[in-house]
Formats: structure tokens, sequence, C-alpha cells
């Protein structure tokens, strides 16, 4: 077991087998090597079985199973208990439709041991399968600028993400409370609690764009846990304007516009 690094993934019933290989392939090819561990989140068929079978071999592969679907914050977070009992330093995380770079957890492990002050790391990632796909989707980089970014846009691209494994260890997890946005509020719990954000300027992924990633976008109940969400911490982290606010109104709103619509701003206004 390698001590050092534990990628954590998720797979549902509902993913492409496909996908998930490309995903875990890039994974065991890295540079430098991790244990990766993969919670199954309920009951998968036949086909996710067999590709996660052919993993089982390798000796840096670990798998825990859910016996119900209990969505992406109860699996991250359980995963995150298990690299903390077994004493890893780092947790990245990766989705199992996405394409790591063949160097990135080399990179990122590397920045974190030079940089002793910084918590959780991302980058930057290349966008692929969609017409409104973006040859290189770019954050900001330093801590303060992220802080400030994070009230209207998300300050990482949540697969590309490596923590100190410190941050969890005074019982910071992803929240269960919130509606697809588990990440964010996960974001503004950690700046809240004064922990560290940085990006490099480099590409780490390859980001899978399709169709369940604009539905994912849309909804009334993702546009209110999303405003509520960051017009909480608008004021928490004092980054409070009235810009500010007439943002979150326009992207409240987005959320609720035909799926033909938020297509068309995705592709024209990122």
């Amino acid at each position: 077991m390698n001590h050092s690094i534990a990628i954590i993934l998720s797979v549902y019933n509902s993913e492409k087998p496909d996908y998930l290989h490309q995903s875990l392939s890039s994974l065991f090819s890295q540079t430098m090597k991790a244990d990766i561990y993969l919670y199954i989140d309920g009951r998968v068929n036949k086909s996710l079985e067999s590709v996660i079978e052919s993993f089982e071999a390798e000796p840096n592969f670990y798998v825990v199973r859910g016996e119900e679907n209990k969505g992406l914050a109860f699996a991250l977070n359980t995963l995150i208990d298990v690299a903390l009992i077994r004493g890893y330093r780092y947790i990245a995380r990766m989705d199992t439709d996405d394409v790591s770079r063949l160097n990135r957890i080399e990179i990122q492990f590397r920045f974190m041991e030079e940089r002793p002050d910084i918590d959780v790391l991302g980058g930057y990632c290349h966008e692929f399968g969609s017409e409104y796909a973006l040859e290189l989707k770019k954050v900001p980089l330093e801590h303060d600028d992220l802080k400030r970014y994070s009230i209207i846009r998300c300050p990482f691209i949540h697969p590309t993400v490596m923590f100190r494994s410190s941050v969890f260890k005074d019982g910071i997890r992803y929240p269960l409370d919130t509606k697809f946005t588990e990440d964010m509020a996960l974001w503004f719990c950690l700046l809240e609690n004064g922990y560290r954000f940085h990006n490099i300027p480099e590409v780490l992924l390859d980001y899978r764009l399709n169709d369940s990633t604009f539905s994912r976008r849309r909804g009334i109940g993702k546009a209110i846990s999303e405003f509520s969400v960051r017009f909480k911490y608008m004021f928490k982290l004092k980054e409070a304007s009235f810009k500010r606010f007439i943002i979150l109104i326009i992207k409240f709103f987005f959320h609720v516009l035909p799926l033909f619509l938020i297509r068309y701003a995705y592709k024209r206004h990122r």
C-alpha cells in the first residue's frame, strides 16, 4: 500500500462501461503510482461489474461497495474515512467519465510537497465530447482570487482536485444536506475554516461533456440549492456586493431555463 496518495471516485448503475474503463486506465497509467479507491454506490449492471473485475488484479486497487444508492457526497465521505484510517497524506478526486493526464498525480504531488501552505490544489482541464467543449478551461490560480471567484463560480474543476488529508481530520466532509451542490458547499466550508486554495496553470484532466452534463445544471432544486449556499457564504466570507448579488439572481434563472437555452449560454458565455 502506498500511503502517500489515495485517489477516490464513485460509480453508479447509469454510467457507461467504456467511460469507466478509460477513467480507471488513466489512473493506473500514472507516472507516479497512487492507490485507487472505487465506491460502488448501490447495485450496478453486469457490464460495469465486468470493467471493475478487469482491474481487480491490480495491487493498488480497492473496491468499497454500498448496498443502497446514497449519492456522491456519501460515497466520497466514506472513502475519505477509509483514507484517513489508512494514513494517506493526500486524497485526490476523480470522476468515472473523465480521463486524467498521465503525469497529473506527479505534478500535484510535487507541488504540494513544495508548498506546505496549500491545502487544496486543482488545475485546468480540456473539455471533450460535445460541440460546446472548450479546448482549454481555466480557473483562477491564487487563493485570494479563488475566494472572490467562489461566490459566483466554482473555484475548482472538481475532478482535478488534490487535498492535503489533514483538512479532513477535524471532521470536515462533503455536506449531505445540499442538492447537487456538495462540492460547492465543501469549498465554502473549507474557506470559512481558513484552508488555502491554489490552481496550477496546466491541463490535468480531459473533462467529458455530454447531455447529462447540461441536464444536471438545470432545475428548480438545483437553482434554489446553489443560490442559498452562495448567498449565505457571500456574507460569511465578507465578499458581499450588489454586483455579486445581481449575478446570483441571474444564475438562479439560468438554472430554470429550457435545456436548449442552457446549451447556448454554455457555449457563448463561459
